[in-house]
């Protein structure tokens, strides 16, 4: 990439990118290289990906968005320009493939013959040996990523079995103490439901100790009253 003609002409990650959005509109890409390698399960803010992708490595791609695979592409293919190495090799061959419009036998014989010309090292085995080790070099990012994901999920699995575990917990103190409310409750509503009988007893009997104390008290009254009659009458 050091050949400026070479950027100039093929416009790095411009034609794949075509080839994977086809007629949509192409996300802007900067044009200065960095040298941090970006997180491929990741966003920035204000892309379009629709869905966290997966860390499940067993779910079927076929059940996968497509627009959400095209845009995690654009993304691998961003990291991929920043791993490029200088010069020619089977990144820019195969990205000038791209340009002639797919990627095939014919257009990568081509851009390889074009781009032989402005790098006389570019050879075969260049080919293969930088087409390989970007495909290791990728490899290790999403190998990394992937445990790093993979982590994530089994903390966020702990969290949920943690936190499963607490409420089956509190569910089952909170019924058994509803057991006890209804056990406490029912027992209430016998005693409320009783309450006449256990009290009618002690009424009847305190009314009647009145009733015989104020019949003795006015009998003896009325002795008392007699009594007096009698002296008043008989005695001078």
């Amino acid at each position: 990439m050091s050949e400026e003609p070479a950027n100039n002409s093929f416009g790095i990650l411009r034609s794949l990118k075509k080839l994977i959005f086809e007629d949509s509109p192409e996300p802007s890409v900067p044009e200065s290289k960095q040298t941090v390698v970006p997180s491929v399960m990741e966003t920035k803010k204000g892309e379009g990906v629709t869905n966290n992708p997966p860390t499940n490595l067993t779910q079927n791609t076929s059940d996968l968005p497509p627009a959400d695979v095209k845009q995690m592409k654009l993304k691998v293919l961003e990291i991929l320009e920043r791993i490029n190495e200088p010069g020619l090799d089977f990144f820019e061959v195969w990205n000038a493939a791209a340009e002639m419009g797919s990627v095939n036998a014919g257009s990568i014989k081509a851009a390889f013959t074009s781009l032989k010309y402005v790098d006389k090292t570019l050879d075969k085995d260049k080919l293969v040996r930088t087409g390989q080790n970007y495909a290791a070099e990728l490899q290790k990012v999403i190998d990394k990523e992937t445990s790093q994901k993979q982590q994530q999920k089994e903390n966020i699995e702990q969290n949920q079995v943690a936190e499963r575990a607490s409420l089956t917990a509190e569910i089952q103190r909170l019924e058994q103490n509803m057991e006890e409310l209804r056990e406490k409750l029912g027992s209430r509503q016998k005693e409320l439901k009783d309450i006449n009988s256990k009290y009618e007893p002690q009424l009847k009997d305190i009314d009647a100790k009145i009733a015989v104390g104020n019949t003795a008290v006015a009998e003896v009254i009325t002795d008392i009253k007699n009594a007096l009659n009698i002296i008043q009458t008989n005695i001078n």
